[in-house]
C-alpha cells in the first residue's frame, strides 16, 4: 500500500486516537501512559512516512496491542528486578522513596523548564490542559506534524531526566 498522506494520517489519528488510548489503558491500567503510547505509535508512523499496509484502522489497532504487550513485559521485568533488589534490602526506607520521588519530579520540572519556550508551552498544553495535537496546531497556526515533533522532543527530554545513572 502507498504511504498515507499527512492529511490521511492526521485523520486516522483523529478517528482512532481516543479509541486506541482507551484500548491500551484497559490493558495496562494507566490512561496517561496509554496516551504516550498512542503518540508513540503515530509518531513512528509519521517518521516512516505514514507507511501503512492494508486497513489503516486495523494496522493501528494491532500496533496498539503490540505496544501494550511490550509495555507490560517491560513492567514485569522492571518489577521482577525491583523485587529482587528489594529482597536483598533489609527494610524499605520510606524517607528514601519520598526523596527519590521528589528528585524525579524536580528532574522532570527542570527538563521541561530547559526546553525551548514553544516546545515547553505546547507540551504543557497537551499534558496539563489536555489539548489534542489538532487543537494546539489550530491555536498556534502550525501543522499537527510540527506539534508532534515538539512533543517528541519534550517527552524525550523528560525520559532522559528520569534515566538512572549509568555505571557503578
Amino acid at each position: 500500500m502507498a504511504p498515507c498522506t499527512r492529511t490521511e494520517l492526521a485523520r486516522l489519528y483523529d478517528d482512532e486516537g481516543d479509541r486506541l488510548e482507551r484500548q491500551i489503558a484497559r490493558r495496562i491500567g494507566n490512561r496517561s501512559i496509554a496516551r504516550d503510547l498512542v503518540h508513540d505509535i503515530f509518531l513512528r508512523l509519521w517518521e516512516r512516512s505514514g507507511e501503512l499496509h492494508g486497513n489503516p484502522a486495523a494496522f493501528v489497532t494491532r500496533a496498539a496491542q503490540n505496544v501494550s504487550i511490550d509495555h507490560l513485559r517491560r513492567e514485569r521485568v522492571r518489577n521482577t528486578h525491583s523485587a529482587g533488589l528489594a529482597a536483598n534490602d533489609p527494610a524499605p526506607d520510606p524517607a528514601f522513596a519520598t526523596l527519590a520521588a521528589r528528585q524525579s519530579g524536580r528532574a522532570v520540572r527542570e527538563a521541561i523548564r530547559d526546553l525551548p519556550e514553544t516546545t515547553q508551552r505546547l507540551f504543557l498544553m497537551n499534558r496539563v490542559q489536555g489539548l489534542s495535537f489538532r487543537e494546539i496546531a489550530s491555536r498556534y497556526g502550525m501543522s499537527e506534524r510540527n506539534v508532534a515533533k515538539h512533543m517528541a522532543k519534550a517527552v524525550a527530554s523528560c525520559a532522559r531526566a528520569l534515566e538512572l545513572p549509568r555505571g557503578g
